[in-house]
């Protein structure tokens, strides 16, 4: 059974992933941002009572000092860990011309210092040949939208990093993008209004599948992309066909 370590894993599809690993009997570290969700989300997990085992550890990606510390508690305590999937993020959305330096910083760095961070300590620590870095883009770092520079970039640099990894890191470590756009989580449905008709009607007009992604189209491409074996360095979209790249 594989180790695996999730960043971000409080709640939306990090947690989504860490239940599902969980619920297959694997062993999985959960990273939260503070003490606070750590003890949120532990009892979330407990009282689903998973298989396999977990550990939540308390740690902000986008110090280095904590994430060092996140791996060698991760390591002492349930091995090396194998698999790393960088889901730690935050949304601050403004105008181009309203955004101010704490916001861009605080979004920037969170998604792509903090994957930057994650993954450079979990190389350093991986002795194996078969290890596996996920990184999470997102549709509109590719193709922007509005009043999400900030956000937009911060994805746009982690698919570079993810290519940049990919080179550096073969063969012993496989470095791939998941991307999902419009997937059923909190986050997208009150950001895209997805709970009320308009908002709904909107993006599935864009979605040639007609209907959001769920959870499970996520989890479902995590272990396609674990699962491949000569794979490195992709960008692997689910999103019903709302970007083709």
């Amino acid at each position: 059974m594989r180790k695996i370590l999730i960043t971000g894993a409080s709640n939306g599809l990090g947690l989504s992933l860490a239940e599902h690993f969980l619920s297959n009997g694997e062993t999985v570290v959960i990273n939260t941002r503070t003490l606070t969700t750590a003890n949120l989300t532990e009892k979330k997990i407990v009282s689903s009572k998973f298989k396999g085992e977990h550990l939540i550890l308390p740690a902000d990606v986008k110090n280095r000092k904590q994430v060092q510390d996140l791996f060698a508690s991760a390591s002492k305590r349930v091995g090396q860990i194998e698999v790393l999937i960088n889901c730690a993020g935050i949304n601050i959305d403004k105008s181009f011309m309203e955004m101010d330096d704490d916001s861009w910083d605080e979004v920037v760095n969170t998604h792509l210092k903090g994957t930057f961070i994650s993954s450079q300590e979990f190389a350093r620590q991986y002795e194996g040949q078969l290890g596996h870095i996920i990184t999470l883009g997102a549709g509109c770092g590719v193709q922007g939208r509005l009043n999400g520079a900030n956000f937009c970039s911060a994805k746009g640099g982690i698919l570079a990093l993810t290519k940049c990894m990919a080179r550096e890191l073969a063969p012993r470590i496989a470095v791939n993008c998941l991307t999902p756009s419009a997937v059923d989580t909190d986050e997208v449905v009150a950001r895209y209004h997805l709970n009320t008709q308009e908002g709904l009607e909107k993006v599935l007009s864009g979605i040639p599948m007609n209907r959001l992604g769920k959870r499970d189209d996520v989890i479902q491409m995590t272990e396609s992309i674990l699962s491949a074996k000569f794979t490195t360095g992709s960008n692997f979209f689910v999103n019903g066909g709302e970007l083709m790249h």
